[in-house]
């Protein structure tokens, strides 16, 4: 099968009962009940050879499973999964148990571009992958605190480097040997072999993504009044998902990615070539911040620097009233957690991100759509003075580097139109330090630093970071903790 984006697949036949996709470069066809993952289908390629319950082939391992995380840097491999028939015993696995290997992205593949070439097709020879941890578990994913728990995986995991923007070098394919003995909890030996495991399968790579795995693609909204569509993937709480969660009110995040995941590109591809939408979905994301998370798949630019626009911009618009509404419920009808339930949308905690394209598309809904937004967190992007009047009374944290020579002094020029129209803009004098945003996990002078700005309760605040030039701040500046949390801080009285 070719591969499926959206103007071929209008341009063919719709498939009665399917739905196609180019999961990760891999093509396949396949039913929603086959994706235990949710949603129609899941952005990583789990499909009839991946995890989940299977037919048993054999004692001992059935099958192999890359697991990934998308950063900043695109989707990285972070481990293998390895599924056996029955449980196994932790104490019985080593760091050597096992050799590990990942094939580099095919050569001229870099996350985000238009027309890149299919990451998977790779003439390259696998590299062995240092194995950091090894544990078991009920799922075929990371465990934070990377100790067991009872079940039939066992989770080779690889060290992270701690610089999240780093593009990636990966494909989603992987090898894996079993060097030594494996014991179950029962007490059978399964015996070290020199078989050589692959995750890839004749429909594609075995794959899941921390985060990711969780979406609902392919959605599409409609306007039969005006034969407008727009072909959308949707995040849906864990809450939700729960018994009653249909009576509770979610705030809303609209992340528009980049010019970069249009023209042939897939909804999997603006889930997993950059961070800008899944990071919202992370499972320690929602946990601080539970929100419903959309990000619409275009086939074009919907913004150029000439201050154009497709009718896109305005249908990404419309599909976020369609929200408001509280009339959605095309949730998976396969899945008795989403079936017919109706989604609602709190009004006064609706806000929108994106980056370069998605963060000139971002600003002009704001200024379109004064009363829709309750505030914008806006990555390297820009708009016509003239135009951003409006914005001068909303909430907006606009977030550049130095290097770049658009998105910084248009947005410079900005300042006085707002200020005019009786904003308060805070645009500290001095520069922020990107090295201080890496490790995530060590960003307390950072958060000191911005949250001082963010205090002063300006209408526009306005930050830029030394040295980083445009394709940076995709890969770093969405990975800034207080930037998130000041967004879905913001309510409207």
């Amino acid at each position: 099968m070719a591969e499926v984006s959206r103007r071929n697949f209008v341009a063919g036949a719709a498939l009665a009962g399917t739905v196609s996709v180019m999961a990760i470069g891999a093509s396949r066809t396949a039913s929603a009940a086959d994706h235990p993952g949710g949603g129609f289908m899941a952005a990583s390629s789990n499909m009839e050879d991946g995890p989940g319950p299977h037919e048993k082939k054999q004692p001992g391992i059935q099958r192999i499973c890359a697991v990934c995380e998308v950063t900043g840097g695109g989707e990285k491999v972070y481990g293998i999964a390895v599924e056996y028939d029955v449980n196994i015993d932790p104490a019985s696995l080593h760091s050597d148990t096992y050799t590990a290997a990942v094939f580099p992205a095919a050569k001229g593949f870099f996350p985000g571009m238009p027309q890149e070439p299919n990451k998977n097709d790779t003439t390259a020879i696998a590299q062995q992958r240092p194995v950091m941890a090894v544990y078991t578990s009920d799922q075929p994913g990371l465990r934070p605190d990377r100790k067991s728990a009872s079940g039939r995986y066992v989770i080779a995991e690889f060290a992270h480097d701690p610089d999240l923007s780093l593009p990636t070098t990966d494909s989603d394919k992987v090898t894996l040997i079993q060097n030594k003995s494996v014991r179950t909890t029962s007490g059978a030996v399964y015996a070290a072999s020199r078989k050589l495991w692959t995750n890839a399968g004749h429909r594609g790579n075995n794959v899941t993504i921390r985060g990711v795995d969780d979406w609902e693609q392919s959605h599409w909204w409609w306007d039969d009044t005006r034969s407008a569509w727009l072909e959308y993937s949707i995040y849906l709480p864990k809450s939700f998902l729960e018994k009653g969660g249909e009576n509770r009110s979610y705030p809303l995040v609209l992340a528009v990615t980049h010019s970069g995941t249009s023209y042939d590109g897939t909804c999997a591809q603006t889930l997993t070539e950059q961070c800008i939408a899944s990071i919202w979905s992370l499972p320690e994301e929602q946990a601080r911040h539970e929100c419903v998370v959309i990000t619409p798949r275009y086939e074009r630019t919907t913004m150029n620097d000439y201050w154009e626009h497709t009718f896109d911009v305005e249908n990404t618009g419309r599909l976020v009233e369609s929200l408001l509404s509280n009339t959605w419920n095309y949730g998976n009808p396969n899945r008795a957690d989403r079936a017919d339930k109706v989604l609602k949308i709190d009004p006064k905690r609706v806000y929108c991100t994106g980056w370069s394209m998605g963060a000139m598309t971002s600003l002009w809904l704001m200024a379109k759509h004064p009363q829709t937004f309750t505030a914008g967190l806006i990555i390297a992007g820009q708009q016509r003075p003239a135009d951003m009047a409006p914005l001068a009374h909303q909430k907006v944290l606009i977030i550049t580097g130095t290097e770049d020579d658009k998105a910084t002094p248009w947005n410079e020029k900005c300042i006085p139109v707002w200020e005019q129209a009786g904003g308060k803009v805070v645009r500290p004098k001095g520069t922020l330090d990107p090295a201080l945003i890496f490790p995530i996990d060590q960003q307390e002078k950072l958060t000191v630093e911005i949250n001082s700005y963010l205090e002063q309760k300006g209408n526009i605040t306005f930050l830029t970071f030394q040295g980083v030039d445009h394709m940076g701040s995709a890969r770093k500046f969405f990975h800034i903790r207080a930037a998130r949390d000041w967004l879905l801080s913001q309510a409207k009285a």
